[in-house]
Parts: C-alpha cells; structure tokens; sequence
C-alpha cells in the first residue's frame, strides 16, 4: 500500500491508479441474492424463485452466457466502469417527476440570520464561496477524497457545474462538460437566479475571469427581488412533471421562438440555479417539503445544483442525481459552510465592476400556457400526495453508539427494521445505498438491511420470557451482519449492482448470445421483491450538514434519509399522504426504537416496558 505522500494531491491526479470496478462471481451472487431474499419470502416463493436461481446459474442455464459477455464487457478499454452505461441509462430513461423519484436535498448547519445579515446577504456569500469551489475543482487544486488511506474516484465533481438532464421522449439527455456529445461549456460565467416564478441570468464571473464580490451579487439580489408579481404561467413547473410531458412541452417551447431557444439555453448552460424564497417556512416539515419541491414554480429540477436559500438564511442544494452522488455534495457543503478549507486555495482577485443581470423571457402560445397550467395543477397535486417528518433526535448519537462497541449505521438501521416490524409486524425490503468511488467512475452500491440475524432479533425483542442477554446477542448479530454486508458491498462484492448488470446485458445482447426469452430468473418472486423497497434509506457524512431528504419511491413505503452527529441524529421520512398516520407512527417507534436498542446495549435493565 502506497504512503500517502506518494499521491498526488491533484484533484484529478489520481485518476489512473483508481482500480476497475470487478465483476463478481456469478455463484456467489446468486448464493447471496437467496440468502437476501429468503426473510422476505414465502416458502412457495422461495422455493420457486431456488429452482429458477439454480437453473439460472447452472452450465443449461443463460446465467454463464450473460456473465461472460458482462466480463468481456467491462474489459473493454473504452469502459472505464462496466456499471456506468447501464446507471445513466437506469435515469434517464426514468419517466417519474425529479423532485421526488430522483433528486435530493442536502440542507446546510449555517444556523439562522444574525445581526444585520439578511437572505441576500447569506444568498451571496454561498454563491462567492460556490465559484471558489468551481475554481479549486478546475485549476485541481481541490484536494483527492480519501477513503481511510486511498484516494477515490474524482469525476463526479466534472459534473457539479455547468450540468443540466434535457428531458426527451423516452429517453432524457445528461448535458455536462464532459458529455461525449454535445457537451455543455465548462466557460460559463453566469447563474441563474429563480424568484417568484421569474428567472434572471446573474453573471458572477466577469470577461477576464474574475468573480464578482459578495457584496456586488447581493447588491444584484436586491435589485432582482423588487421584480415581486409572479407571472401567470411560471415555466419552471414544467421541469417538475413526468419527463415525457415535459419533453414535449420543451420541443414546443423551443420551436415557437428564438427567444425561448436562447433562453432555454442561458438556464440550462448556466453554473447552478439560486432560488431565493418568498416565503418563509413555518416549521420543520414545511422547511423539508421547501427544500424537496417548494411550490415547483420557482425552481428549475432538471439542473445539477439548486441552491435554494429561505428569508430566515435557511440552505441548501437539490441535486439531480444523475451524474452525482450524495458524497460530492457533502464534500461542498462542507466546503460552503466553512468545516473545510484548503490551504492551498489561492482566493482569486475580486473583480471591481459591477455584476450585470437581465430577466430571462419566455413566448408562449395557448398550446404552452395549457400545458404550465396543467403542470402546476400536477405539481401541486404532488405536494399535497406528499408527506414529510423530521426527527431531531438527541438523546444520543454516534459516539454513544461507538462506545457500546457498535457500527452506527448498523445500530441504526436495526432500529429502522424494529421499528417497521412493531409498526406491521413483518420485514420489509430495505434499500440502504454505498459508495463505490473507490473504483473508477464508481457510483454506489445497495445495501439489503433485511437478513434472518435481523429477523431473529426484531423477534426476540418482542418475543415472551426472552432474557436481556439473548436480546443483546441478537442485536449484535444482526449489527454485524450488516457490517459484513456493507464491507462486501463497499469491496465491489455486492449482490443488486451486478444482477443489474447482467439484466442489462441480457437487455442489450440477449439475442446475440441466443437467448430468445426473458430467464425465468428476472421473473421470480424474489428478483420483483429485492427491487420493490418499502425502505429506501440512506445516510452520509454529516460534515456542513443539518439535514438530507429525499421522496419515498413506493406508493406503501416510507423514505428515509438520516445523519448521524457526534450527539445527535437527525431524519427526514417521507411518505404518500395517505401513509402519513403510518409514516408518523413509524417515526414515533424509531425513536423508541433507538432509545431501547441504546438502553440494551448498555446493559440496563428496564423500568417498564417501551412505549409503542
């Protein structure tokens, strides 16, 4: 293993040495995807979906035809990941609304406004530091993300700025500076500031490449907010709806005017959207719902970075998922909030002008204003469907998890599954995402929290006569195997990710390689229930972050999205508004959950029972 003196401290200098993400073994995936499947399966299912398995993986079977051609697949010289092609393509051809089946807000600890600091004043000073990020990327002076003593995988951050996803029919478009078609100018110099429905372009980098101050955008802010009266047909509503109608709509748009084409082009080209709200939220669960979709008419989903910023200081970024994960843009809010710096960051000479803006126009035609009336019916439609709960849970957080010799993650999502089984009394599927940047363009991989050592402990926690120490073992065991569970995943010996693949592979070259019909492997109980999840969790560093959220996925199913603090640990739950008394019960049972499984742990006896 190198020193790490011996890497580069260049952002991209690592580049070369980050090793292909591997394909694992077909046996031992197909081993792990029954063992991951038998808890959440009847005996009948199971045993159908073996038989399948079996043939599946056997010399009469497609299985060793669709994984040799993967292998020759990601050998490839022009595949820098085998995953790559087939994620995009798993996106952009996802026809479901962005705000809530794809993008994520990440929420910044900026605390609230102090003095005489106003929203334009903090909107400023996180627009400035953003361009900073911007220049430490691209003169790569960023330093490496390290994963313990190795660096990982850069690219990611090649698509921060400047990136937008163009909606098409069937099919969308993922527009950034490294796009082998058309790709988008890495020499922006302009944002694009959202308000009340209306879109302005803010230049914050002048003809000789030098930002504008803090203190020139927030004079340009101010200006741009005394345009109070929203329009009657705000466009932005478009990019909330399903990608299709919003294809459509786009095609319309841009054909009826060269105004509109320009106009599409300075939103779509620009560095990143800023939302300034109007409207201050009221509590908690109306700050998540602002941060996830707000009233779609003041936004713009289909671009990379939104950075959304309330009256009260409130902020954070929505991403499009896309082409970035949830650890690039930790890293900048990190960076935003000042938890990071880098001393090598040569802060580059404000310009002395003054910034120029102009509002972006739109030409619309009957055809058009139908087409944003009946988007913002459906994206408030959307809200209404849309539930939302914060949990700021601070009896405890992840040190006092460490010191009773437990993972975090694990302690916290078996109490996720206690939690689901005293809501409903069965396991459900759980999706818990992991990085795999360690690998050349990686992206994540899944994590399944549902194993028979998880099953057995939410048993036995609510089972009779059953002694604290058989409790205490039990959840110990299914901590751990969701540690080793994690290791794999993170190792690139994950089970989702590469049956995936070979779906993809038989998608693509099925008939090639003689294989006429669908195996009967993609259409067993098992393959239909590891890819329903009535759970889809995830977690990141905390570092610059106060909270994280994003859409549930499934009509009965709860998203779950939590941060876990040195003292705290912080959760957005989602859910359909007809789940929502669920969804409130569920997150009433986690913190009970977590309050017994640290009372366990610590070897306390109990003074009553838990509250349910």
């Amino acid at each position: 293993m190198k020193n790490l003196a011996q890497y580069s401290d260049m952002t991209f200098g690592n580049q070369r040495i980050i090793p292909r993400l591997p394909v694992p073994g077909l046996e031992e995936t197909c081993r792990k995807f029954l063992e991951w499947v038998k808890p959440l399966l009847t005996s009948e299912d199971l045993e159908r979906t073996s038989e399948e398995t079996a043939f599946f993986c056997s010399e009469e079977g497609p299985g060793p035809l669709l994984q040799e051609a993967l292998v020759e697949f990601a050998s490839r010289k022009d595949v820098a990941n085998w995953l790559e092609p087939f994620w995009d393509r798993m996106y952009l051809e996802g026809r479901s609304p962005l705000p809530l089946y794809s993008n994520i807000f990440y929420m910044m600890s900026l605390g609230t406004l102090a003095g005489e600091e106003t929203q334009f004043n903090r909107a400023a000073g996180l627009v400035e530091a953003m361009i900073r990020f911007k220049e430490l990327i691209e003169s790569q002076s960023l330093r490496p993300d390290m994963q313990g003593d190795r660096p990982i995988c850069m690219i990611q951050y090649k698509k921060v700025f400047s990136s937008c996803r163009i909606p098409q029919k069937d099919r969308d478009i993922l527009r950034t500076p490294i796009s082998g078609e058309n790709p988008a100018s890495p020499d922006q110099r302009h944002i694009v500031v959202a308000r009340n429905g209306r879109f302005f372009a803010l230049d914050v980098i002048d003809n000789d490449g030098r930002p504008y101050s803090s203190h020139s955008i927030e004079k340009a802010l101010a200006e741009i907010v005394s345009f109070e009266s929203p329009p009657e047909y705000p466009p932005g509503v478009l990019t909330a709806v399903s990608r299709d109608t919003w294809a459509e709509a786009r095609a319309v748009l841009r054909a009826l005017s060269p105004i509109n084409a320009g106009s599409l082009d300075l939103i779509e080209n620009s560095l990143f959207i800023l939302c300034l709200e109007s409207r201050q939220p009221k509590d908690m669960k109306d700050l998540s719902m602002t941060m996830l979709l707000g009233d779609g008419r003041s936004r713009w989903f289909d671009k990379s970075m939104q950075l959304i910023v309330c009256p009260g200081g409130e902020a954070a970024i929505n991403m499009e998922h896309t082409g970035t994960d949830g650890s690039v843009m930790v890293r900048l809010a990190g960076f935003l909030t000042g938890f990071e710096s880098d001393l090598r960051e040569k802060v580059p000479e404000s310009s002395k002008g003054e910034c120029s803006w102009r509002e972006i126009q739109f030409h619309l035609n009957n055809d058009l204003r139908e087409f944003i009336s009946r988007a913002d019916e459906e994206c408030q439609r959307m809200s209404a469907d849309t539930a939302a709960r914060v949990l700021l849970f601070d009896r405890f957080g992840r040190d006092s998890i460490k010191a009773l010799s437990a993972a975090p993650d694990a302690f916290i999502q078996m109490a996720l599954q206690l939690a689901h089984f005293d809501l409903r009394g069965f396991p459900a599927n759980t999706y818990e995402a992991v990085m795999t940047r360690q690998f050349l363009h990686g992206r994540t991989e899944a994590v399944r929290s549902v194993s028979e050592e998880s099953v057995e402990f939410t048993r036995l926690m609510r089972g009779p006569e059953v002694s604290l120490e058989q409790k205490a073992t039990a959840a110990r065991k299914a901590m751990e195997e969701h540690v080793r569970r994690t290791r794999e995943a993170r190792d690139g010996r994950g089970v989702d990710r590469h049956l995936f693949g070979l779906w993809n592979i038989y998608r693509d070259m099925g008939s090639d390689l003689g294989i006429v019909e669908t195996p009967g492997f993609f259409e067993t109980p098992g393959w239909f229930t590891l890819r329903r999840n009535l759970l889809s969790t995830s977690t990141s560093g905390a570092k610059g972050l106060f909270l994280a959220g994003f859409g549930t996925v499934e009509d009965e199913g709860f998203g779950v999205r939590y941060l876990a603090f040195p003292g705290s640990i912080h959760f957005n739950v989602t859910s359909r508004t007809a789940m929502m008394e669920d969804m409130e019960r569920f997150v009433d049972l986690l913190e009970s959950a977590l309050l017994e499984m640290e009372e366990l742990l610590s070897h306390r006896s109990f003074d009553q029972p838990p509250s349910a």
